[in-house]
């Protein structure tokens, strides 16, 4: 017993001293004793009460060489995933230099156990099978799981687990499985949705408080009837409205095509006509048979005249409207030249004539 007494204070402060100047008297002597006690119960065979007081030393004065005793110990219990993190983490801290032959051989010791306990180390492979929109939480005897282990191997004690996956809008999946020593078990889950679950809520309301716009400063009463008033976004306004005469100026040409169209038709009709006409009206003069087809020439001219029309104005119409919708660093120009189109429009007069020798399409400006 002398001698368990003797190696304690060796093996707590013989690493890591300098690191510990800032602690009290008290607090050693606090975590040396509670170092003492835990030991003692863990050379006993007393890992669940030693775990208690070697994890306080610890806390108070930490010493790889406590916390590679207090790894053995969970591991003697079955929890090896944290007895062998303890070990590994004891063995990245450097041994001391002129280390005492009990902290080499604690070290010496750590290796061991953990080269021995690695291959008892069982895993998990959790898949969960969910729909996109699910928000999938998944749990390991109570303990959640990070989404980024679901489908590679998870470490695991030996023993019986509960592996849970849950969602918002769906029911609960569970398995329950018993691990051996070293063994490897993927745990397939299925989530089904819940038609008696209420609705998510909206996205629009479950936005962060900090998307908010900030409340506006105080104003004067007499601004206050004015500030009630939103008003839309000029940029906005004028999009829709460029948007609107653009649509409108294209109707205009597609009406102006039309109409030319049209009245083109007609026009070679009606000069088909005249052109028979002439051979049947010499001097200009027709014979009562011939009176029905001079009157269907005036007609088709007639048309013509008002097809020409119509698509003269669509096309000048067309131009004037997509002209205005242009951008505002060249209104300026555009509405002089709209100005222009305007007027030119109001001076258009289409013509169309069709007569004994002769037929006339053409319009003035």
């Amino acid at each position: 017993m002398r001698t368990l007494t003797f190696l304690v204070p060796a093996l707590l402060y013989a690493s890591g001293a300098a690191a510990q100047e800032d602690k009290s008297a008290a607090e050693t002597a606090a975590a040396r004793a509670l170092a003492i006690e835990g030991l003692k119960l863990a050379r006993a065979g007393h890992c669940a009460e030693a775990i208690d007081k070697l994890e306080r030393a610890q806390e108070l004065y930490p010493s790889p060489v406590v916390l590679g005793r207090l790894g053995e110990c969970h591991i003697t219990l079955g929890r090896v995933v944290e007895g062998t993190e303890m070990l590994r983490k004891m063995l990245r801290e450097p041994m001391p230099p002129n280390a005492s032959p009990a902290v080499e051989q604690a070290y010496e010791r750590a290796q061991s156990v953990l080269n021995s306990a690695k291959s008892r180390i069982a895993s998990l492979t959790i898949t969960v099978q969910a729909p996109s929109d699910a928000n999938v939480t998944v749990t390991v005897d109570g303990k959640p799981v990070p989404p980024a282990v679901l489908g590679v191997e998870f470490p695991a004690n030996p023993g019986e687990h509960i592996v849970e996956a849950s969602a918002p809008g769906f029911f609960k999946a569970s398995a329950r499985v018993t691990l051996t020593s070293g063994e490897k078990e993927t745990v397939p889950l299925e989530l089904r949705r819940d038609p008696n679950a209420p609705p998510a809520p909206p996205a629009e309301a479950a936005a962060p408080a900090e998307s908010a716009s900030p409340p506006a400063p105080p104003v004067a009463a007499s601004s206050a009837v004015a500030a009630e008033q939103p008003v839309p976004p000029p940029t906005m306004a004028r999009d829709k409205e460029g948007s609107s005469t653009s649509t409108l100026a294209y109707v205009s040409y597609g009406v102006g095509v039309v109409g030319l169209a049209v009245g083109l038709g007609f026009g070679r009709a009606a000069m088909a006509a005249k052109d028979e006409l002439e051979e049947r009206c010499p001097r200009n003069e027709c014979p009562k048979e011939a009176q029905s087809d001079l009157d269907a020439a005036k007609s088709k001219g007639t048309i013509a005249t008002i097809g020409v029309g119509i698509g003269a104005a669509g096309l000048a119409l067309g131009t004037i409207l997509l002209i205005a919708g242009s951008s505002d660093s060249e209104s300026s120009a555009e509405a002089s030249f709209a100005e222009r189109s305007r007027k030119n429009l109001a001076s258009l007069r289409p013509r169309a004539a069709i007569g004994f020798g002769r037929v006339e399409l053409g319009a003035d400006f």
